[in-house]
């Protein structure tokens, strides 16, 4: 099982997150309505430290080609995670930067969160199952209807589900059961507060996810 730990934004997390067996780590970025978020230069430094086993992402809510450009070629993530962006940016992002893989996001509220995640699949290398929040981005702590995830993951099988939302190391091995998805996103249900990774729960979490 793949883990993500998002939402960093300390030297010292990012260290602890790849020393504990984080497959990925997540940076906020160009999204100013997020208590997340980073500048530039702050995820430029985070990034550079990220190993060389364990993957790097830019998360984003932006929809201006401009700020994604920038993301990209400023900060050379290893992967770009979308909220709510235009496909038709995401496919010039695509073709303009072979090498990076795409993530994007679909806010789970309905049924027609299905055939929303459907339209994505071919636009992206994996799609991200979130609770949304009031600006459709995640990190809010609330869980979503897994048995409405597990139909999503059904449906676009095999392309990647990634699942978020409201996880934490008490319930990560009962959603996994549930959904069985590609990989699991944490940012706050491990955190002792907004943007403080709490490094027992990053640890315990990791554990629970990858047993």
């Amino acid at each position: 099982m793949r883990v993500k730990i998002c939402g960093l934004m300390r030297p010292k997390d990012v260290e602890v997150a790849a020393n504990h067996g984080a497959d990925a780590v997540g940076f906020v970025v160009g999204t100013p309505i997020s208590r997340r978020n980073l500048k530039m230069e702050e995820a430029k430094k985070l990034i550079k430290m990220v190993p060389v086993f364990t993957s790097s992402v830019a998360v984003t809510a932006t929809s201006d080609p401009k700020v994604l450009r920038t993301i990209v070629t400023k900060l050379r993530p290893d992967a770009l995670q979308v909220h709510g962006c235009d496909l038709r940016v995401i496919v010039k992002i695509r073709k303009n930067n072979p090498g990076l893989a795409i993530i994007l996001a679909t806010p789970i509220r309905g049924q027609e969160s299905i055939s929303d995640a459907e339209m994505t699949v071919k636009f992206s290398d994996a799609v991200i199952a979130e609770s949304p929040d009031q600006f459709g981005i995640g990190g809010t702590g609330r869980t979503h209807d897994w048995s409405l995830t597990a139909r999503l993951r059904d449906r676009i099988y095999p392309h990647p589900l990634i699942l978020a939302g409201g996880l934490t190391s008490n319930n990560v091995r009962s959603a996994i059961e549930q959904v069985r998805p590609y990989g699991v996103d944490v940012s706050s249900g491990v955190e002792k507060k907004t943007g403080a990774k709490d490094h027992r729960k990053m640890k315990e979490f990791i554990e629970m996810a990858k047993s």
